[in-house]
């Protein structure tokens, strides 16, 4: 039996496990778009907006590859 939970239990309220997922991907291309405006590397890149998304992507997919499996 898959002892990974298919949702998460808070309380009374059953939410998908995609919600921490998302969360945590978020915060994570949140924090790489600071370093990389730190480094000044944001100024080659044509569409900031764009490349949030993709690392937002790119994290949600490695969380599920590596970590929580959605």
């Amino acid at each position: 039996m898959n002892k990974v939970p298919h949702e998460l239990a808070l309380g009374d309220v059953y939410l998908s496990p995609l919600l921490p997922v998302f969360a945590l991907a978020l915060l994570g291309a949140w924090i790489s778009t600071l370093v990389l405006n730190k480094l000044r590397v944001s100024r080659y890149i044509m569409f900031p907006s764009t490349t949030f998304l993709a690392l937002m992507l790119l994290y949600l997919l490695l969380m599920n590859t590596y970590w929580i499996r959605i």
